[in-house]
């Protein structure tokens, strides 16, 4: 048999949400294709059962290698699925996020005129024609992002908050997006099935859980990093599909309105979230070599951003870490229906801040962790609109 050649630039991701915990999914390249940027790995993991036997010779006999496991890391760009008529379509990593323990669910986005008052997070807005009712999640510059909608809001009607009697008419026809929240439930956590081709080399994941990093710098694409656990397959050799791919060029990291509480920072040049999900081998003697998957048993989501020092009359780090203040971080990535980006942490509180010195300018390096909010499972919100 002649040597084949292999490249490293020629890689397929494919991902499916399993129905099963830990059943191959079958994702196929026709609707289950992830675009992933340079950089992904996959390594390969065993607990080595080394043989103690004795005999008459030092010579070591052969070992056994049970709970197989595979890892696989990439980066995606942070981006949206596109818009179809009303509709805003799940960005392609969507598998990828609920393998993460995030809930998915619809979120409304109205678009509106000028505002008499100002809407309030959590409190119901009512359409004054259709009677349709939903809860305000955040007002943002021409649009109004409400989740758990009840009835049909119109394409120009008046709205009227519960509590803040803003009001404010609707200019269009709403559009359905998707939001994601971290859950805690293990019995509503997700797995997945990933199958990774790198130029003929098939190797399939199942039972995959993950974990997720974001990198927001300023002027660029964003990107979200994904670690994944899942059973070991031994890979094999299988022609490369031809994906269908969402080639949408994602948006840049420009006029983000980002905001940390009261206060609006200058000069930031990067924001990061990490979820920092605990994962742990679930061991199952019933299970083939011993590993039935992997289970996400905790969290400890932190962020930074890194803002030019501004006066410590107009925003203190130092009083806000020793005081344990809470504020919320939010802002948008993209401003295309269909390829934006809220995000929203409602309850940020700091770590020891730091300085910074940016060639010579004065800067502040502000580490936080993403604290409950009111229920919990709340201390993270990515909208996708």
């Amino acid at each position: 048999m002649a040597f084949s050649q292999k490249l490293t630039k020629r890689q397929v991701f494919l991902d499916k949400i399993e129905a099963v915990a830990g059943q191959n999914s079958n994702p196929i390249p026709e609707a289950d294709a992830c675009l992933a940027l340079s950089g992904a790995t996959i390594t390969s993991e065993g607990e080595v059962i080394n043989n103690d036997r004795l005999s008459s010779t030092l010579s070591l006999e052969a070992h056994a290698i049970s709970k197989l496991a595979s890892k696989l890391e990439r980066r995606v760009e942070l981006r949206g699925g596109g818009i179809s008529g009303d509709a805003v379509s799940m960005p392609d990593y969507d598998a990828l996020l609920q393998s993460c323990a995030m809930a998915r669910t619809d979120i409304i986005s109205l678009a509106i005129g000028s505002v008499t008052g100002a809407f309030e997070r959590g409190e119901i807005v009512t359409g004054g024609t259709s009677s349709a009712t939903g809860t305000v999640v955040a007002e943002l510059s021409g649009t109004l992002l409400v989740e758990a909608v009840t009835g049909d809001f119109g394409a120009a009607e008046a709205l009227t908050g519960g509590t803040s009697a803003a009001t404010v008419s609707t200019t269009a026809t709403p559009v359905t997006g998707y939001q994601y929240m971290p859950m805690s439930d293990p019995d509503a956590m997700k797995t997945m099935t990933s199958i990774y081709y790198m130029d003929g080399h098939k190797h399939v994941l199942t039972g995959c859980r993950a974990d997720f990093s974001m990198a927001i710098p300023v002027g660029q694409p964003g990107s979200i990093s994904f670690t994944q656990q899942g059973r070991f397959a031994v890979p094999v050799e299988e022609a490369m599909p031809t994906p269908t791919l969402n080639t949408a060029l994602p948006p840049l990291a420009v006029e983000m309105a980002l905001t940390m509480g009261t206060y609006t920072p200058m000069g930031v040049n990067e924001v990061t979230l990490a979820m920092a999900n605990k994962m742990i081998k679930d061991e199952d003697m019933n299970a083939a070599d011993g590993l039935a998957g992997y289970m996400i048993s905790g969290r400890q989501p932190t962020g930074t951003v890194n803002p030019k020092s501004d006066s410590l009359d107009n925003f203190n780090p130092w009083q806000e870490w020793k005081s344990g203040n809470m504020a919320m971080l939010s802002c948008v990535v993209g401003s295309a229906a269909g390829n934006r980006i809220y995000i929203e942490a409602p309850k940020i509180q700091y770590t020891a801040p730091a300085y910074a010195d940016r060639e010579g300018v004065m800067a502040n390096t502000l580490n936080f962790e993403l604290k409950k909010d009111v229920a919990g499972d709340d201390e993270l919100r990515l909208i996708y609109f």
